[in-house]
C-alpha cells in the first residue's frame, strides 16, 4: 500500500511516513470469514455464557485488527545538502526506501540541462489584482496633475462669462415678470427651486402670467400674502407655500389653486400636533427645516406627525424613566420623512424618521443630547461668523452673489471663504462680477453661475 506523508518540515529534513500495510480491510475480512462463521455469537443462542464470551472476544479482535491497520509512524531524516535537482530527488527517494527505477531511465544530462535553464514565472493578471502588486509588464500610468482652483478658473471663467452674458436678457425678463406678479397678486415671494435652468423658470412665469390674465380675481384671492414656488412637485407645503411643478401644465396648476382653501385646516392643525409631540419628549422643540428641491407637503407632514405621536404615546413610561423631569426645550427635533436612519445634523438638530419606534427615538436622543447641546451652543456664533466671512469675501472678490449648497456646513463655508479672502489677490480678477456658489464640485451652470468645492486646492498646496 502506498505510504502517506503526515507532516513535512519546511527547511528541516524530517518527515513522518505511514507504515506499509500488506493486507487491505477487505482482504482481512475475507480471510477471517471462516473463523467468524465458526465462533459467531448468533450460533450459541442456547449457551448464553459462551455467547457472551465470544461476543466480547470478537469485539476485542476487531479493535486489535483495526489498530494494526492504522499503522505506526516512522521518522525519516532527509539531508538537504545536495546541489543538483537530480541528487535531491535521489536523496528523498532513498531516505523513504522508495524505488529509483523511473529516475534511472532518465539520462543525467537532461536533468542537468533542465536544472540550469532559467524560465521566468508568468503570473496571471488576477494574481496582481489580488495582491495589489504592480504587474511587471504594465506601465505605471502617469498621474494626472492635481486640479487647482486657479487652473480650473482659467479654463472655465470665459465660458461662465459667456453663459452669463447670453442669459442676461433671460434674467431681466424673469425680474420683470416677477415684479408684475408680485404687484398684481400681493405675494410675499416668488421663488425658483428646481434642478432645471433659469430658462425653465422664465417659461413657468410666462405660462402662469397667462393663467392669471384669464382668472385674475380668483388667483389673487387664493395667492394674496402667500409664497409662490416653482419646483419639481405640485402641492401646498408644510410651510404653507404654494408649490407648482415646472413639469405640469397650467390646467394642473389651476386644479391645485382651486383646492388651496381646503389645506388651511391642515396647516392650522400642524402647529398643534407639533406642540403635542414636543410635550411627549419633555418639551423638545419641533422645528421644520426645508431642503432645496425637496419640499414636504402639508398632508404628508400631518401623517408623519401622527405616526410619530402614536409611537411615542406608547412609551411614555420609558420617556419618564430615561429623562425624568429633565427639560429638553434647549434641543431641536425635525421629523425627517417616513423612514431612514436616526441622525444628528451639523446644525445640532435631531433628524427623526416617523417610522422609527419611540423607544429607539428616546435612546438616540439620550445618547447624543450632550453632543447636540454642544453644537447648538456654538451654532449661533458660527452663523454670525459665516455671515461676516461671506460679506468680506464678496467685497474683496467683487462678486455679484455668493451662496452655498444645503449640504455645505457653516464650518466648511467659513473655511472656504477665509481661504478665498486670504488669497483674494490670486482670484479677484477671475471672479470679478461673477456669481459664485460653494458646493462639493466644480461646474458652470446655464446662467453662468460658478460652483466650486468648499475644499478647493490652491496652487501653493
Amino acid at each position: 500500500m502506498q505510504a502517506a506523508f503526515i507532516r513535512t518540515l519546511q527547511r528541516g529534513s524530517q518527515v513522518f511516513l505511514g507504515t506499509i500495510r500488506f493486507l487491505t480491510t477487505q482482504e482481512v475480512s475475507t480471510a477471517l470469514r471462516p473463523f467468524y462463521f465458526t465462533v459467531h455469537p448468533d450460533l450459541f443462542g442456547q449457551f448464553p455464557k459462551e455467547r457472551a464470551v465470544n461476543e466480547e472476544s470478537l469485539k476485542k479482535l476487531s479493535e486489535y485488527v483495526a489498530s494494526l491497520q492504522m499503522g505506526q509512524m516512522k521518522r525519516v531524516t532527509i539531508p538537504l545538502t545536495t546541489k543538483t535537482l537530480r541528487d535531491t530527488v535521489i536523496t528523498v527517494l532513498r531516505s523513504c526506501g522508495l524505488s529509483l527505477d523511473y529516475l534511472n531511465t532518465i539520462p543525467p544530462t537532461s536533468i542537468t540541462k533542465a536544472s540550469r535553464m532559467f524560465r521566468p514565472i508568468k503570473w496571471h493578471s488576477s494574481y496582481y489584482d489580488a495582491t495589489d502588486q504592480q504587474h511587471p509588464n504594465q506601465r505605471i500610468p502617469k498621474q494626472a496633475p492635481q486640479l487647482t482652483l486657479k487652473s480650473w478658473l482659467s479654463l472655465n471663467i470665459m465660458h461662465s462669462r459667456k453663459q452669463a452674458s447670453s442669459m442676461q436678457y433671460v434674467q431681466e425678463d424673469i425680474n420683470r415678470l416677477c415684479d408684475m406678479l408680485n404687484a398684481a397678486l400681493s405675494l410675499q415671494e416668488i421663488r425658483w427651486d428646481s434642478v432645471w435652468g433659469v430658462s425653465h423658470f422664465r417659461g413657468c412665469l410666462k405660462s402662469f402670467y397667462r393663467l392669471y390674465s384669464e382668472h385674475p380675481h380668483f388667483i389673487k384671492s387664493v395667492l394674496k400674502d402667500r409664497k409662490l414656488v416653482f419646483s419639481n412637485t405640485t402641492g401646498v407645503s408644510r410651510l404653507g407655500e404654494i408649490i407648482l411643478s415646472s413639469e405640469d401644465v397650467p390646467t394642473a396648476w389651476m386644479k391645485l389653486l382651486v383646492s388651496v382653501p381646503g389645506y388651511d385646516a391642515v396647516l392650522e392643525r400642524l402647529p398643534y400636533m407639533e406642540v403635542k409631540l414636543s410635550e411627549l419628549l419633555n418639551d423638545i422643540r419641533v422645528v421644520r427645516h426645508e431642503r432645496s428641491h425637496s419640499q414636504v407637503m402639508a398632508e404628508e407632514y400631518e401623517l408623519l406627525l401622527n405616526k410619530l405621536l402614536n409611537s411615542l404615546r406608547r412609551c411614555q413610561d420609558y420617556v419618564a424613566q430615561t429623562f425624568k423631569n429633565k427639560d429638553l426645550s434647549g434641543l431641536e427635533m425635525v421629523v425627517e420623512g417616513e423612514s431612514g436612519p436616526l441622525a444628528l445634523s451639523s446644525a445640532g438638530s435631531f433628524l427623526i424618521p416617523a417610522s422609527v419606534p419611540g423607544v429607539l427615538v428616546v435612546d438616540f436622543i439620550s445618547q447624543r443630547m450632550m453632543e447636540a447641546y454642544s453644537i447648538l451652543t456654538g451654532i449661533n456664533s458660527y452663523l454670525q461668523q459665516e455671515e461676516e466671512c461671506v460679506k468680506e469675501c464678496m467685497r474683496l472678490l467683487e462678486l455679484k452673489m455668493l451662496s452655498k449648497d444645503d449640504s455645505v456646513t457653516p464650518h466648511q463655508m467659513i473655511s472656504c471663504c477665509q481661504r478665498l479672502t486670504d488669497d483674494y489677490w490670486r482670484y479677484c480678477i477671475l471672479f470679478n462680477q461673477s456669481s459664485l456658489r460653494i458646493s462639493h464640485y466644480y461646474s458652470v451652470m446655464q446662467d453662468g453661475l460658478i460652483c466650486i468645492p468648499w475644499n478647493w486646492v490652491g496652487d501653493d498646496t
